[in-house]
């Protein structure tokens, strides 16, 4: 598929306080870790919030990863030094190749965060479902490396992603259903989600988080025409991987893809009477958004839905209404109005809430020591 990319130009986990070009041209630190300096030189408390998120190379991502920055800054800026740091490597390395920015992973934080001297690090993961990143991050990064391995004195808060359970699930509904009440109102109109997900099997329970967001919309919307889908569980994919539209009949497709979904809503109708809102289920508007589920490539002409191509153009060549006045790309970041989970300000909340729920509990404070 053809991309249009907008890679960012300027470093996005830095500290609140500090800019990126304060680390790495220090002759007196010859180290490998690129922001050891800057997290010494940073530090003004003896407590850090480290806010983890799978990152992104489009520059639309600045202004959501600054209002999560902001949040955290307003609640706890007074007591904690505050960092942003990219769990992709693929991100981290996308950005570094095209920029030479180093987006720098969470294990090179933690190290640079207990080494600066820090006494309590609350990591916050900026993911949406409990998936493979997720598990990494705490499982890995910040349990075994730095609890065990090598910081174990060091007290650390580890707080969940957005949907961590039941409760979270049916909050991000029913924020979403009142942004899109008016849309759902009218049954000629159909809104999907893309989230991203996790290949099946070991991650079944992170991916059943999207299957549980579209049952409570659901149950709030009269029409029942909202769904949800995925770029990566293949389930909830637009249709099966090996599917062949010139051999097979869609009667046969399971009813969690995408495209059995619509055909079963609109149940025989004509698809070009209903209109399709087209909405990220992920923190931020990055890749997915832009190419899997926006774009536009002029050379895919035959958009059959197992063709790699953009959700927008396999439902425009099924003869579905795209709608563009709420949110669509046009062709420019600056003119670009699709949105993240994360540039909803009442979402943003429920990552800072889990926050603010452990944050006075000494419980949830541990060390490596407790593992040992």
């Amino acid at each position: 598929m053809k991309q249009m990319k907008y890679y960012l130009m300027a470093a996005m986990m830095l500290a609140t306080s500090a800019g990126f070009t304060s680390c790495g041209d220090d002759d007196e630190d010859n180290t490998t870790n690129p922001v050891e300096a800057l997290a010494r030189d940073s530090k003004t408390k003896n407590t850090a919030i480290l806010l983890c998120t799978f990152g992104s190379t489009y520059e639309e991502s600045v202004k959501t990863y600054e209002a999560i920055e902001k949040d955290f800054k307003d609640k706890y800026g007074s007591v904690a030094d505050i960092y942003l740091s990219f769990t992709s490597r693929t991100c981290v390395n996308r950005v570094y190749e095209s920029t030479g920015i180093d987006r720098v992973e969470p294990d090179y934080w933690l190290e640079a965060l207990g080494k600066a001297g820090y006494e309590r690090v609350a990591v916050q993961s900026l993911h949406v479902i409990p998936g493979e990143e997720y598990a990494s991050l705490m499982g890995t990064d910040v349990k075994k490396k730095f609890m065990i391995e090598k910081f174990p004195h060091v007290k650390v808060l580890k707080s969940p992603n957005l949907l961590s359970d039941d409760e979270d699930v049916e909050k991000v509904a029913q924020y979403l259903y009142d942004d899109y009440q008016k849309e759902l109102a009218d049954k000629k109109n159909i809104v999907l989600f893309m989230g991203h997900g996790n290949p099946d099997g070991v991650y079944q329970h992170a991916n059943d988080m999207y299957t549980k967001v579209e049952n409570s919309l659901q149950t709030k919307a009269i029409n029942k025409n909202v769904f949800v889908g995925t770029v990566d569980y293949g389930s909830m994919l637009f249709c099966p991987e090996d599917w062949k539209s010139d051999e097979m009949n869609p009667r046969d497709m399971a009813d969690t893809y995408i495209y059995k979904k619509l055909i079963n809503y609109v149940n025989g109708g004509k698809f070009s009477d209903y209109t399709i809102y087209l909405v990220p289920f992920m923190s931020i508007a990055g890749d997915h958004a832009h190419n899997d589920m926006w774009g536009q490539d002029e050379e895919k002409v035959d958009a059959v839905p197992e063709a790699d191509c953009s959700w927008r153009q396999k439902l425009e060549k099924m003869g579905f209404n795209i709608n563009t006045s709420e949110e669509s790309h046009k062709d420019s970041y600056k003119n670009c109005t699709i949105k993240g989970l994360g540039d909803r300000a009442n979402i943003r909340a429920i990552w800072l809430q889990h926050m603010t729920e452990r944050w006075n509990d000494e419980d949830e404070w541990t060390t490596g020591e407790d593992y040992q």
